[in-house]
């Protein structure tokens, strides 16, 4: 009952800390740019956070008990095996667990014992185990998260020096005590439904919908020009597009025998495709609202709609996540009513239907093989891979050089000027490094400011704390923000990170947390400087500038999306949903290119594409935004062959014309007699799109 009770005050928590955050992400969207704040509000995980904080905690509690400091190490632990928690499967789960329990511990045992040999040694290991570490990213995101973790328990043991196997075995025993206990914890006491990954995944969906509307709802509300609008609404329109991905891959990864217990895969499921539905519903409303902005302006009833229906869809997404066995039918009722009042403020045609049919998931359902098969068909695949990036020009490779020289360089430079604490700004520097700049830069970025604002907290927190058991009981919180934020924004994670640190390490050895505080401060800026050094000087490798191809890509994705609607005349069918959710990803992958390659100050440099571009990619939303209003009218109609056959040679001349060539032959002007008000809407924005590609092309040409 307690167990049960603690669990409902924190959803309750949760919902009260979500909605204050959310109310945050929106000022912060409105006036800071997207890559440098960015807060995933729909990924914040309480529960994970009390597990997290209930394993780390009751170590620190039982050493209390024992008036054993030591015990903090057992803490981290556990910690860090909560962080090692690969999201999916229950095996998944006890593997990464486990296997960064036990990986941790012998990788940080060896580390020890080489300090203990001196710093030579100590150095080599840093070396090779940071080595080891980065380069686990080429077997994907789970193998390299237990992977990072366990070269960052290296660096960490790596200052606490041992001389022998018997020295070193009640260390590491208490260590290992801890990513058992966490991982027992996690398994029996506080254990995770295997549908779970799967709900939240589809309630994220929602709530990025949610945005999509929100957003809408914005954008007729501001009185000044558009400006950055398109921009930050297809922003919205990318993330929710990669929720509704990710929601694809949560359900697909439920085992088969799991899906078919009872009516909850079927639930979600439906709500998945219920969700891509509302995906292009919403994209057709925000092409309406942009075509009728100014007389949407002093009309307030849309955007009370789109209000109301931004509320209805977080509702939405809630219920999926907590009751996903009863369908929300009272909530999908009314968010149909609040789709025909929108409908009628626009003026437009648009229907918003729900329950209409299953998803095709479109990939492979997971299979669990018996464990020993599983095991010896994983190690084939990772020799295989390991075979593939072992060579000096794989960009793996040397990413993992990058960071294991940086990090060793980090630990001489902390040993040889006697920094305290130094092991935080070598594990700075190893979390830090990522394999471009593009990521590195925003994530050193993050972690200062994080550090900035989390060496100040565990100051004012050390003003009124000093006893072991208020340091145990100070730290569960900490610990929860920490965990639960960690996928919300970096920046957050580790501000209450800092300060968690900072107590468990006074816990071990008491002093004045001002000086912890500051040295993890200075630590941290130390090894963000030493990242970024080594990104830039270290084998700058920058991701392949291929914004030609990914550009020519979504262009064809989306006039193919459009033809094909065109084709069926508005008829909703697995074809169209797999045709707009391919020109979706490709206009997505597109906008990723420019935004890296703006954060890297390389736009400007990339062959006369970034321009285009920078132009076009708008215009692909419109095009989009009027494909999905024909698909969605029941008044729309096939399009005669000659407006299909205008529309494909439309599309080879633009194919042309992103590849450079001026001199492609142009199809005659379409005929908009005999057009729909549809489909003339779709013919001037292609026509639209025409003329501005060759206008770039013809410009490139005379320069």
């Amino acid at each position: 009952m307690r167990l049960r009770t603690l669990h409902r005050r924190a959803r309750t928590s949760t919902s009260r800390f979500v909605t204050a955050l959310h109310v945050l992400s929106d000022k912060l969207a409105q006036r800071r740019p997207l890559w440098m704040v960015t807060l995933a509000i729909d990924e914040t995980n309480l529960s994970e956070g009390l597990r997290a904080a209930s394993a780390a905690s009751a170590v620190l509690l039982l050493g209390l008990l024992l008036d054993h400091p030591d015990f903090a190490w057992a803490a981290i632990g556990a910690f860090w095996t909560c962080l090692a928690d690969a999201a999916g499967t229950r095996r998944m789960r006890f593997v990464s667990m486990l296997g960064f329990g036990l990986l941790s511990t012998v990788v940080g045992g060896l580390a020890a014992l080489a300090a203990g040999h001196g710093l030579l040694m100590a150095a080599i290991a840093v070396l090779l185990f940071s080595w080891a570490g980065a380069l686990a990213r080429i077997w994907g995101a789970a193998t390299a998260q237990v992977a990072i973790l366990a070269a960052t328990a290296s660096v960490v043991m790596v200052t606490h020096p041992l001389h022998s196997l018997t020295q070193s075995a009640p260390f590491l025993g208490l260590y290992l005590f801890g990513c058992v206990f966490a991982t027992v914890l996690s398994f029996t006491v506080w254990r995770i439904h295997p549908f779970v990954p799967a709900r939240r995944a589809v309630g994220a969906a929602y709530s990025r919908l949610a945005g999509i509307a929100r957003d809408n709802a914005r954008y007729l509300a501001q009185d000044n020009e558009q400006g950055d609008t398109a921009a930050h609404g297809a922003n919205y329109r990318s993330q929710a597009r990669a929720a509704l991905e990710a929601a694809r891959v949560a359900l697909a990864a439920v085992p088969p025998a799991r899906a078919g217990r009872g009516d909850l895969y079927d639930n979600l499921l439906l709500a998945l495709s219920d969700a891509e539905r509302i995906f292009a519903y919403l994209i057709a409303v925000t092409h309406s609202c942009e075509r009728e902005r100014p007389r949407l302006r002093h009309d307030p009833r849309a955007r009370r709609s789109l209000e109301a229906m931004a509320v209805l869809l977080r509702r939405l997404g809630l219920s999926v996540q907590r009751q996903p066995d009863v369908a929300p039918l009272a909530l999908q009722r009314r968010l149909t009513a609040c789709g025909r009042r929108l409908e009628a403020a626009l003026g437009a045609l648009l229907p918003l239907r729900l329950n209409v049919e299953f998803m095709d998931l479109g990939m492979a359902r997971a299979t669990e093989l018996p464990w020993r098969e599983q095991a010896l068909l994983s190690l084939a695949q990772a020799w295989q891979t390991l075979k593939v990036n072992a060579t000096p020009r794989s960009l793996s490779w040397r990413h993992a050089a990058r960071v294991s020289l940086a990090t060793t360089a980090g630990f001489l430079l902390v040993e040889m000027l006697h920094i305290p604490f130094g092991y935080w700004a070598t594990m700075a520097t190893l979390l830090i490094l990522q394999p471009s700049v593009s990521t590195t830069w925003p994530r050193g970025i993050e972690r200062v400011a994080g550090s900035v604002l989390g060496a100040v907290l565990a100051v004012l927190i050390g003003i009124v704390i000093h006893t072991p058991l208020a340091i145990s009981l100070v730290v569960f919180p900490l610990i929860v923000a920490t965990m639960a934020l960690r996928r919300v924004n970096y920046g957050l994670h580790v501000m209450f990170m800092t300060p968690a640190f900072v107590l468990v390490a006074d816990y071990a050895a008491p002093a004045n947390e001002m000086v912890y505080a500051l040295s993890r401060l200075g630590n941290n800026v130390l090894g963000c400087v030493l990242a970024l050094l080594a990104t830039f000087f270290l084998w700058p490798d920058r991701e392949a500038d291929d914004l030609e191809q990914r550009l020519t890509q979504a262009v064809s994705a989306n006039l193919q999306y459009l033809l094909g609607v065109m084709a069926a005349g508005g008829k909703w069918d697995k074809n169209i949903a797999h045709l707009r959710r391919e020109a979706g990803l490709a206009s997505n992958n597109a906008e990723q290119v420019v935004q890296r390659l703006r954060i890297e100050r390389r736009l400007g440099r990339s062959t006369g594409a970034g321009l285009a571009a920078m132009s076009t990619l708008p215009l692909l939303r419109r095009v989009a935004g009027s494909t999905a209003r024909i698909s969605l009218s029941p008044q729309a109609e096939p399009a005669t062959p000659e407006l299909q056959r205008w529309i494909a040679e439309v599309s080879s001349e633009i194919d042309a014309l992103l590849r450079g060539k001026s001199d492609a032959p142009a199809p005659g002007p379409c005929n908009t007699e005999s057009l729909t008000a549809l489909q003339a809407d779709a013919v001037a924005q292609v026509q639209l799109l025409r003329g501005m590609l060759r206008e770039h092309v013809h410009a490139l040409a005379l320069t």
